[in-house]
């Protein structure tokens, strides 16, 4: 009898699910294991975002009726973000010895505002806000952040020099990578994507940089006004939490109308803060925002929240700060890419990727 013919082995197909299961943990333990490397890269990637963004809006730009040439808006743009970078590091400098020695008095301030809010919401109330506010370990917060601002610091050179070599591969590296598509077709698709890509987050830094520099000088000239301590350093504050939808506009306000409660006797200081302020920086939000960007960024709140948490644990307080615009920049790489669009979708807020285009 002639012999059956053997069937072709199929190859087994490993589950989606079980490749997530088993690359998760080695991709968070790569990513804390290397922070040391992976901060400066993503520090720098978003700076080359934001710098690429101003380039583009200075191409735009006329002198005498003539446009810049490419080469002066790319070392325009690299030394904004360096005398931004400076402008920081000044501020912190001269205020953060001053912060220490007013340490004493708003302890001894804090003492009295107890006493004073014992008499308006009752003794037990205030002794359970006492307890609470004893058991967080201030120091041992001031000094992490301290190490978190001197680390930004420290690496300031290396993320400035990868800012530089970017700026220099820039047209060759995106020309690389369509021509490691297996054909035309293939290429053209890369090219759209990294195109679509590449203008959506530089809209989205551009724009969100402009929105939270506009709160950061409002804050700024309301702080002065009002005479609270250290109105450089806050304003500063918002302009970085800036960066962090919902949550950051809460501790943008919350932060400096503490303080006023804690350096003024009477409340009027602490109420234009918390409402001049406030509503400032909602009106920046919630109309100039939406009306310059066209459209919200449409982000879960709860995955915002898991977002600060996962990459506050993973890259500790720098990984709090960038934890939302690699998010934002995330939605938006995985919207444009097919296969990776429920990741897009499970981070928006509704499902709904608007611009999204099919490729």
């Amino acid at each position: 009898m002639p012999e059956k013919p053997t069937p072709p082995s199929v190859p087994y197909a490993v589950p989606g699910w079980f490749m997530a299961v088993v690359t998760a943990p080695i991709v968070i333990g790569l990513l804390y294991w290397g922070r040391d490397f992976l901060i400066p890269l993503a520090i720098a990637a978003l700076l080359f975002i934001l710098t690429a963004a101003l380039v583009d809006r200075m191409d735009t730009a006329q002198i005498a009726g003539r446009p810049l040439p490419k080469w002066s808006a790319r070392i325009t743009g690299v030394v904004i973000i360096f005398l931004g970078f400076t402008a920081v590091a000044v501020i912190l400098s001269n205020e953060a010895e001053d912060f220490v020695s007013a340490l004493p008095h708003y302890s001894e301030r804090f003492q009295n505002l107890t006493a004073r809010l014992e008499t308006l919401l009752g003794a037990r109330i205030v002794g359970a806000i006492e307890r609470s506010i004893a058991e967080v370990d201030i120091g041992a917060w001031v000094s992490s952040f301290a190490s978190s601002a001197s680390g930004i610091l420290a690496t300031f050179s290396l993320v400035m020099l990868y800012l530089a070599f970017l700026f220099a591969e820039r047209n060759s590296f995106l020309e690389k990578l369509p021509l490691m598509a297996s054909n035309k077709s293939d290429a053209d698709n890369v090219r759209a994507v990294l195109n679509s890509i590449s203008e959506s987050v530089k809209q989205y830094m551009w724009i969100n940089t402009i929105t939270s520099a506009m709160s950061g000088v409002v804050a700024y000239v309301i702080f002065k006004l009002v005479g609270l301590d250290f109105a450089a350093a806050l304003a500063l504050v918002v302009f970085v939490v800036g960066f962090v939808p919902t949550i950051g506009a809460f501790i943008g306000i919350t932060l400096p109308a503490l303080l006023a409660l804690l350096q003024f006797d009477t409340w009027t200081p602490f109420l234009i803060v918390l409402i001049g302020y406030g509503t400032a920086d909602q009106v920046i939000a919630n109309v100039v925002q939406p009306m310059m960007q066209g459209k919200t960024l449409n982000l879960s709140t709860f995955m915002v929240v898991v977002s600060l948490a996962f990459w506050g644990t993973v890259w500790g307080g720098i990984g709090a700060f960038l934890a939302v615009p690699m998010m934002v920049v995330a939605m938006i790489i995985c919207a444009e890419i097919a296969p990776l669009r429920p990741i897009a979708i499970l981070f928006s807020g509704d499902g709904k990727l608007l611009g999204v285009e099919e490729h």
